[in-house]
């Protein structure tokens, strides 16, 4: 025994050797030992003395359980700092998809172009064919754009909208809607001078249209853009042409004659010279 605690000298129980004892001088433990018998166990000397075990079988026990303490409270400040998570290894990381790997798609600019004269269609139909909108903010189509809110050649986002004014549509008589509808037919039967059409929708071996009714719709018919009188002149030229042959002065006769087609003579020289006379 290794213990230097003083006690007094006697027999006592050895705690490295179980059922038996060993002696004390006082001052040290003794090689001396001896087996417990019963009447040793109830002396006073060995029921009183306290039995003590050697230093490395008393820490033996205090520092497992020291280190399983340590332990435990390592793994709970590990676990506390990954979140209370109880398997770390078993947590999937977390992706992170980083700004500059998202490519923003470019910014496409377009030329607005000048759609003033024509119809509401039409500009609508140029528009969408450059990947633009028109707004005709619920006008009539079919009329003609006055005004658009962009200037021709400025710059617009794909898909962005030109807003487009047109014309209002006129509201007419009775008798000038008829006056229209009466010239556009003539028209497109053959050629007629604007004089000669005016004659023919207020004669009264003609159409019988009151004179302001007729020039109503020939100045209509004007504004849309429906007649060219030039061409005109070139259509009764041929139509003439293909009734009897005539000279140069014999057809440019016919052409702007009072009893005749009553074309200008500006008129009549461009339609010889289209026919070729």
């Amino acid at each position: 025994m290794t213990d230097t605690t003083t006690y007094a000298a006697g027999w006592y129980a050895d705690a490295d050797e179980l059922g038996t004892e060993r002696y004390y001088d006082g001052t040290a433990w003794t090689s001396q030992t001896r087996p417990i018998t019963a009447a040793a166990a109830a002396t006073p000397a060995a029921a009183e003395a306290p039995i003590k075990k050697a230093w490395y079988k008393r820490k033996g026990i205090v520092i497992p359980v020291a280190i399983i303490g340590g332990i435990i409270v390592l793994s709970t400040v590990i676990n506390a700092a990954n979140g209370g998570s109880e398997n770390v290894a078993d947590e999937k990381p977390v992706t992170q998809v980083e700004e500059s790997a998202v490519e923003a798609e470019p910014i496409v600019y377009i030329d607005v172009p000048n759609v003033v004269g024509m119809t509401g269609s039409e500009a609508q139909a140029a528009l969408v064919a450059l990947g633009l909108k028109g707004d005709v903010g619920g006008g009539d189509l079919t009329m003609p754009v006055t005004a658009q809110d962009l200037t021709p050649g400025s710059q617009l986002e794909e898909g962005q909208t030109v807003v487009l004014t047109l014309q209002e549509k006129p509201t007419y008589t009775v008798a000038q809607e008829s006056a229209i509808r009466s010239a556009t037919s003539y028209l497109s039967f053959k050629g007629f001078s604007r004089a000669g059409l005016a004659q023919q929708l207020t004669s009264e071996y003609g159409e019988g249209f009151d004179p302001a009714d007729a020039e109503f719709a020939i100045a209509a018919i004007e504004a849309s853009g429906e007649v060219d009188w030039n061409q005109e002149a070139v259509q009764s030229a041929e139509s003439y042409l293909e009734f009897k042959g005539f000279s140069r002065d014999g057809l440019f006769e016919q052409l702007t004659s009072e009893y005749g087609e009553q074309f200008t003579p500006d008129q009549a020289n461009f339609a010889l010279d289209t026919v070729g006379l």
